[in-house]
Formats: C-alpha cells, sequence, structure tokens
C-alpha cells in the first residue's frame, strides 16, 4: 500500500566485456545479464541525470561489435575503464575468469575435465536434504506428466541441480537461478548465479517474471527460522542484516515451494549408512522456534492461497495445513523425541501416519536413490 518515488543515482558502476570506440557495451564473455541494462537506465533517468561507470575487458574499433550483442547502448554510457588485471579485478564469477562452458559458449558434457566444476556438497546432511527435495520434484514431474520449469536458491537447494545431472536428470528440468541462467548445472558459494552449459541466458528482470507471473512450477528455496505456523525466516538474525532478496517474491509467486536447510545450525558431525541417519554430533542452535526474528514467508497466507509447500531436513520432513506445521516423516534410525522433537522450541503437529524418508537417501552412494527416482518415472512414463 506504500507508494514512493523510486531513488535515481548519481553514479552507476557496470561492467560489460568488451565497449567499441562509442561506447557500446557487449557482454560475451559474462555469465550473467544481470540488471546491467537497467542499471544504467536507473542512472539516466530525468530530472537530474547521473553518471555511468563501466569496466570491460577489452576495447574494439568503432562499428565492430554486431549489432545484436550490444547489451548497453553508448548513449547510457559515460565513462569505459579497462580492467588492468582480468584474471584479478573482472573474473566471470567468484573463482572464475573465464569458462566458455559458464558462458554459454560451449555445450559440456559429463567428462573428468566437466567434474571440476560440478559442485558437490560438501556435508551428508546437504545431499539428503537435496536428495529429498529432488524426489518432491520428480514426484511433482510425474504427476503433471511433463518436464519442470523451476527455482533453486542459495544454498541447499542449489544442489538439487547437482544431483540432477549427477542422475542423468537434467533434460527433465528447467532450473533456474536468479540472475538469469535457465537449466545447465547451477553452481554454488562464490560463484553462485552462474551455471554449466545453461540452454539460456536471460536479464534478471525477465527472470523474476517468470516468478512474478506464477510461470515457474516449482521453487527450492532455504531457510534460517520456521515458526508453529509455517512462517519462514530466510537470512535475518539480531547480529547479521541481511536483505532477503528475491526470496518474497519467488515464493509468492511459485504454486509450490520445497523449502530445504539443516535441522539444526552450529557445529555438527552427521553421516548416513546402509539406509539409515547417524547423529554424531549435533547443532546446538534450534531452527524452529517459538518466534522468528522475521517473518518472510507467511504460511497461513500460502494456505489461503491453495501453495503446495513442505518443510525439508535431512531427518524430518513436514507439511503445512489450517493450523500449522505439521510433522509428515521422519528418517530412519533417529528418535522422535530426542532427536526431532527435543531439538525444537515447540511442539509441531503430528501426522496419524507418521512415515520414513526414503531410505534411498541414507546411503554413501548415489545409486539407490537414481532406482528410486527413475522407478517414480517409469511408472509416469517419462523414463
Amino acid at each position: 500500500m506504500l507508494l514512493y518515488q523510486a531513488p535515481t543515482p548519481d553514479v552507476t558502476l557496470i561492467r560489460g566485456t568488451t565497449a567499441d570506440e562509442d561506447g557500446n557495451i557487449s557482454m560475451e564473455e559474462e555469465g550473467i545479464y544481470g540488471t546491467v541494462l537497467n542499471m544504467a537506465q536507473a542512472a539516466k533517468a530525468l530530472p537530474n541525470q547521473g553518471k555511468v561507470i563501466c569496466q570491460v575487458k577489452y576495447v574494439a574499433r568503432k562499428d565492430t561489435i554486431p549489432t545484436r550483442e550490444v547489451i548497453v547502448p553508448a548513449p547510457l554510457v559515460d565513462y569505459v575503464v579497462v580492467a588492468p588485471d582480468a584474471e584479478k579485478y573482472h573474473k566471470l564469477s567468484g573463482s572464475y575468469v573465464y569458462d566458455p562452458r559458464l558462458a554459454g559458449h560451449v555445450k559440456a558434457k559429463k567428462t573428468k575435465e566437466l567434474e571440476e566444476l560440478l559442485p558437490a556438497p560438501d556435508q551428508i546432511r546437504d545431499r539428503i536434504a537435496a536428495g529429498r527435495v529432488l524426489i518432491e520434484v520428480m514426484r511433482t514431474a510425474a504427476k503433471l506428466k511433463k518436464p519442470l520449469f523451476g527455482n533453486l536458491g542459495i544454498g541447499i537447494p542449489v544442489y538439487v541441480s547437482w544431483l540432477a545431472g549427477e542422475l542423468g536428470l537434467s533434460n527433465l528440468l528447467a532450473l533456474t537461478v536468479e540472475p538469469g541462467p535457465i537449466g545447465g548445472i547451477a553452481l554454488v558459494g562464490p560463484d553462485f548465479g552462474v551455471a554449466i552449459s545453461p540452454q539460456a541466458l536471460i536479464p534478471m528482470p525477465d527472470m523474476f517474471t517468470n516468478y512474478e507471473g506464477g510461470i515457474i512450477d516449482f521453487a527450492s528455496l532455504g531457510f534460517m527460522e520456521i515458526d508453529p505456523k509455517g512462517n519462514l525466516n530466510p537470512s535475518y538474525s539480531s547480529t547479521r542484516v541481511s536483505g532477503p532478496g528475491g526470496f518474497p517474491v519467488i515464493s509468492a509467486g511459485s504454486p509450490r515451494t520445497f523449502f530445504a536447510g539443516g535441522f539444526t545450525a552450529g557445529k555438527f558431525d552427521i553421516d548416513a549408512a546402509k539406509g539409515k541417519l547417524i547423529i554424531k554430533n549435533d547443532g546446538n542452535i534450534p531452527k524452529f522456534n517459538e518466534k522468528i526474528a522475521k517473518i518472510v514467508f507467511s504460511g497461513p497466507q500460502a494456505v489461503k492461497a491453495k501453495k503446495e509447500i513442505i518443510y525439508v531436513t535431512e531427518r524430518a520432513v513436514f507439511g503445512l495445513n489450517e493450523n500449522g506445521l505439521i510433522l509428515k516423516e521422519i528418517a530412519p534410525g533417529i528418535d522422535l523425541e530426542k532427536d526431532i522433537l527435543a531439538k525444537m522450541n515447540f511442539k509441531p503437529q503430528i501426522a496419524d501416519k507418521l512415515e520414513t524418508m526414503p531410505e534411498c537417501l541414507f546411503h554413501q552412494s548415489l545409486d539407490p536413490l537414481k532406482e528410486y527416482v527413475d522407478d517414480i518415472l517409469e511408472e509416469a512414463g517419462l523414463l
């Protein structure tokens, strides 16, 4: 209900790959388009037009950049700065200077050369949670009888992309991350935002149209805190202020959201073997709390809008109904009271028929998970 005049910047700093002598900017070696054009436009909006400074790797002669490759036209650019050391100051992502597989120039195949890029999770805990999300995604594909268009958030959810690649399921998923890649295998950590061999790269505002418009089939997003009503705080704490990013838009626009995170925070030592979860040392910070610092996703509103919502952890899966959070599955090999309820600051509803999470998740090998997912898809005629 709040209407305000958006401020226009006095100075905008953007980057591209090449500038010609007129100041036209191309982005052929970048991993995303992001909001580069929009930022330049914001600076040039009246009444007080600001300056646009663009960093590039190369300078080309006048009229040598093909017309269709110009992303920011010259009238929007005041100054061009050539990066003095591209390897240090003009990386494509946090770890890579330029890689044709990340810039969309080469379609990578599953080879040893590709293995160095694949973002495997460091912790078995994260792989279990991502695997349970993947199962839910494949069940949705089977129900809808079609490949799915989805979004993956930072953290555990982005490992769904890695798992899909490892299990040969990428052809059934067009997975996106906010900055613009569609398809491929999304990278994580300092490289989050780019993907290996994406099908397409589009500007970030156009990507958000897919979210705001309810065009995607699902989203998987991370969480930091959850309360009894299913409300969720993804990032804010009293000691670290972090904005919500695209989280509210994506979770509001998606018809179904599979939240994923660790059950507790803090130092932990969690393993799995022979179809069971093994908690050697648990995190000492609860994430299921009576009150949470900020409500960025509203459980009651999601129920009212009839959205499909689940909350996935390595040891428990919760659903959402008109009364709030409901425990529906627990991991094999753990104790309900000791390992789940005692680690929550409220008691959730518990399903009449409490199920066991699929045992295929709790092995060192991915083979049982592949077999489980293949059975789902084969029964639906998608294999």
